[in-house]
C-alpha cells in the first residue's frame, strides 16, 4: 500500500482539498512554464540586438584606430597629447524603460548636447576632428551595449530562477501531490469496503 508523503489526515474532504491543491500547482506550473518561454525568447532577440550591436562598435573601434592614427601623423604625437580635450557639460544618458514579464527591459542613448572644449586648440584640422568624432561615437555607442548587456543578465537571472521553480514543480511537487492522491485514494476506498462488510455483518446479525 502506497504512504502518504506528507502528514495528512485521510478523509473525503482532505483528498478533495489535495485535489484542489494539484489545480492551483498545475496552474502555477502552467504560468511559470510559460514564463520560462517567453524569457527564453527574449533572451534571444536581447542576444541577436547585442551581437549586432558589438559588431557595429568592433568596426567604429577600428575606424577610430585609424583616424588616431592619422591624427597623431598630422599633429605629431606631443601635439596630439596637448590638443584640448572636450567637456560633455550638457551631455546625458536617454532611458526608455519597457516592462517584460516581471522585468525591466532597458534601450539607451548618450545625447552629447553642446560640446566645449577646455581651451582653443592651437590648429585644428579635418584628421584631429574625425579622430574626436570616432571616438564620440564609441563612447555613444557604448551607452547602447550597455543597456542590452544589463537586460541579458537580467534575463539570464530571471530564466535561471523561473527554470529552478518549473524544476521543482515538476521533479518534486506535483510527484509529491499525485502519490498522495493515489494513497488517498487506496486508503479511502479500503475505508469503503471495511465500511460495507461492517453494514452486511450488522444485518446479518440482525437477521
Amino acid at each position: 500500500m502506497p504512504e502518504l508523503s506528507r502528514a495528512l489526515t485521510i478523509s473525503r474532504s482532505a483528498f478533495l482539498e489535495l485535489r484542489e491543491e494539484l489545480r492551483l500547482v498545475n496552474d502555477g506550473y502552467e504560468f511559470l512554464d510559460e514564463k520560462r518561454i517567453l524569457i527564453a525568447a527574449e533572451m534571444l532577440r536581447q542576444r541577436e540586438s547585442y551581437r549586432e550591436a558589438h559588431r557595429r562598435f568592433d568596426r567604429l573601434c577600428r575606424k577610430a584606430a585609424d583616424a588616431l592614427r592619422d591624427a597623431a601623423a598630422d599633429q605629431g604625437l606631443d601635439g596630439l597629447q596637448v590638443y584640448p580635450s572636450a567637456e560633455l557639460v550638457d551631455a546625458r544618458l536617454k532611458t526608455v524603460a519597457r516592462p517584460y514579464v516581471g522585468q525591466v527591459m532597458l534601450e539607451t542613448k548618450l545625447e552629447f548636447g553642446e560640446e566645449r572644449a577646455t581651451y582653443a586648440a592651437p590648429r585644428s584640422t579635418p584628421e584631429v576632428r574625425e579622430c574626436r568624432e570616432s571616438f564620440r561615437r564609441i563612447l555613444e555607442m557604448s551607452a547602447e551595449i550597455a543597456a542590452l548587456s544589463a537586460n541579458l543578465r537580467r534575463l539570464t537571472h530571471e530564466y535561471r530562477r523561473t527554470e529552478r521553480r518549473v524544476r521543482a514543480l515538476e521533479n518534486v511537487v506535483l510527484p509529491e501531490i499525485h502519490s498522495d492522491l493515489a494513497a488517498m485514494e487506496e486508503h479511502l476506498d479500503l475505508i469503503d469496503q471495511e465500511e460495507v462488510i461492517r453494514v452486511r455483518t450488522v444485518r446479518k446479525q440482525a437477521i
